[in-house]
Parts: structure tokens; C-alpha cells; sequence
């Protein structure tokens, strides 16, 4: 799963309607302040596993922060194709709501570490965000320069209310909802829909181990 191994109270500067941008930038911002980086937690782990799990503590303590920047539930669905969707979710909504809740935390215990290790002495510059379905729905192209290379992001985010929420996020051509819809898809038709939760779960397990990252 390549993208997965790639992604307390609210201050008042959080809690502001932010515009596309603004919203990027609050998420780059907690995490590259107060998330532990991938690496830190992988030589914890082969050295001390109690500093890993402090570490995991520490990281848990802003994932509520961070949750705010992120639409969850449009993430999941785009995820997974429409012929489970309906097959699964309609017959029976916990489906949804377990396979949304394990998709979250594989992204807070996987996906926030590698971002941090990613957003580390990057300078970012953003291009004004192309305003669709009535402004409803936001795109945000980002060219991110590390050291002397140019990596091109592209962020998609949808308004919930007065609030932006990034759901989707494109590196150099891949969309990240593309690469996990067509991994779900491929455990699904291959095996099945318990096996994929299953799956998840096992992944869960040894990233709260420190057995996988």
C-alpha cells in the first residue's frame, strides 16, 4: 500500500474559518510541529519500546486537531469502489462506519509519522485554488522543493459548512483515493470484504506494536 506507507482543546487560530490554502497550511503546520517523524518512532522501537509508545501517545494527543483538516468519511468512500459500496455499506451501515474508523486510524498511525519525515526542510508554494461545483469543492495545486528537487502535490477539498476539509491528495499523477480503491478492490475480488477488514486490522495491530510502519 504505497500511500500508506508514504499520509485536547482547539486553539482559537484553529477554530477560524480558513479558506483551501489556509487549511493546508494549519495541517502542515501541526503536524510538522508536534508530530513524532516515522523514523524517530522506528529507531524508538528497535531500542526502547516504551519510548515508542510514549511517542504514539504523543502523536494520539493531536489527531482530534488534526481531524479537523481531513474529511474522513468522503476519503473512505471514494476509496472504495461503488459495486461494494452497495453491495456491503447499504445492506448494512456499521460496514461503513467500521471500515471508515479502521481507514482513520491507519492513516493517524501511518500516514501522519510519514508526513512529518516528508514535510521536514520543504518550502511550499501554492497556486491560487481552482473553485469547482460552485465552490463547494476546492483544488489546490502545490509545488513542494526539497533540497533541489520539485515534487508536485495536488490537494482536493470539499467545504462542510464554514470549514475546508481536504479529502483527497494527488503526488506526481497518482491520486491517493486511485491507489487505495484499486488495492481494496484487488483483496476484494481476490478473496473478500471480511478478508480486507481482517487485513486492516492485522496492520493495525503491528503499527500499535511498532511491528510495521
Amino acid at each position: 500500500m504505497k500511500w500508506f506507507f508514504l499520509f485536547f482543546s482547539i486553539t482559537t487560530a484553529f477554530a477560524e474559518e480558513k479558506n483551501p490554502v489556509q487549511t493546508i497550511e494549519a495541517l502542515v503546520s501541526v503536524i510538522s510541529q508536534n508530530i513524532v517523524a516515522d523514523q524517530q518512532m522506528k529507531e524508538a522501537v528497535s531500542k526502547d519500546k516504551v519510548l515508542f509508545q510514549e511517542y504514539r501517545k504523543t502523536n494520539q494527543k493531536f489527531h482530534e486537531q488534526i481531524a479537523q483538516f481531513i474529511d474522513f468519511e468522503r476519503l473512505g468512500t471514494d476509496s472504495m469502489p461503488k459495486k461494494w459500496r452497495d453491495q456491503y455499506w447499504i445492506v448494512k451501515a456499521s460496514e461503513k462506519k467500521k471500515f471508515l474508523e479502521l481507514l482513520q486510524e491507519l492513516v493517524e498511525g501511518i500516514v501522519y509519522p510519514r508526513a512529518r519525515e516528508f514535510f521536514k526542510d520543504v518550502h511550499f508554494m501554492y497556486k491560487k485554488p481552482t473553485s469547482l461545483e460552485e465552490g463547494k469543492r476546492a483544488d489546490v495545486l502545490c509545488k513542494v522543493r526539497v533540497k533541489d528537487k520539485v515534487i508536485h502535490l495536488r490537494y482536493r477539498l470539499i467545504k462542510r459548512g464554514s470549514q475546508w476539509k481536504i479529502y483527497d491528495v494527488n503526488l506526481e499523477g497518482e491520486w491517493w483515493t486511485d491507489s487505495l480503491k484499486s488495492q481494496f478492490n484487488h483483496v476484494i475480488t481476490t478473496k473478500s470484504y471480511d478478508e480486507l477488514i481482517a487485513l486492516m486490522r492485522k496492520k493495525l495491530r503491528n503499527v500499535q506494536e511498532g511491528m510495521s510502519f
